[in-house]
This record gives C-alpha cells, structure tokens and sequence, in this order.
C-alpha cells in the first residue's frame, strides 16, 4: 500500500512537473500520513497473515521446527513438519536449504531410499538370526 501511494505521489509530482503546474503545499503531509499507513497496514498485515497460517499448518498436523534447524540461511522463513524429528535430521538439513517444492521432492525420495534400504537392513538381520537358531538347532 505504501509502495503504492508513493508511485502514485512520484507520478503525479513528475506529470505535475513535466506540464509545469504548481503543487500544493499539503503534498508532503499527504505523502507522510499515505506512507505512515501503509507501513501500518504492513505490519498488522504480516501479523494477522502469519497467525492464519499458524493456525491452518497447526489444524493440518504439522508444528514448527525449532529455530536454527532447517532452513538456517532462511531468517524470515520457518520450517514446518509432520514429523518433528525431520527437524533435526542432518540429511533433511542438507537438502532443505531454500524451502522449495523440488527440494520438497528431493527430501521425499530421499526419506522412501532410506525407509526401503532400513527394510531391507531389517529383513536381512532377520534372516541371519533365523539362520543362526536354525544351525543351533541342527
């Protein structure tokens, strides 16, 4: 809104100029308060758009991860999870620099490798213990 009222002033001011009419006295002030409640409308904007998707990811499932766990190089971005111990997980860390869908998908395929490759690792010791007490028996 600020943004806005000041292009207009400055396109007014350069129209104003470039026909060689006089401007009133009142443009400064008109240019403050314009300014000063934009910045207003800025600051309770960010609050109310913030709480809103505060509220909408918490009714999802997902809670926040704790500062400085993903997204470090994000100040103003916060992470969010169904799945808290993803926070702090290094891989996640080193994928999950941006916050992007496609680092989204990386992370995803990422997690679906290890959850097969873990299977894989546990049906494996399985066999080997059932090996083992099957050698025992015999």
């Amino acid at each position: 809104m600020a943004l806005i009222f000041m292009t207009g002033y400055a396109a007014n001011r350069l129209w104003r100029g470039l026909r060689r009419q006089t401007l009133s006295a009142n443009n400064g002030k008109l240019t403050a308060i314009g300014v000063l409640t934009g910045l207003v409308l800025v600051v309770i904007g960010n609050f109310a758009i913030n709480a809103y998707w505060h509220n909408k990811a918490e009714y999802a499932g997902y809670q926040e991860c704790p500062a400085f766990t993903l997204l470090t190089n994000r100040i103003t971005m916060t992470a969010w999870s169904k799945d808290e111990t993803l926070c702090l997980d290094n891989d996640a860390r080193q994928i999950i620099v941006r916050g992007t869908p496609d680092e989204t998908h990386q992370l995803a395929t990422h997690l679906n490798a290890r959850a097969k490759q873990q299977q894989a690792k546990q049906q494996f010791l399985q066999q080997e213990a059932q090996r083992k007490s099957d050698s025992s028996k015999g």
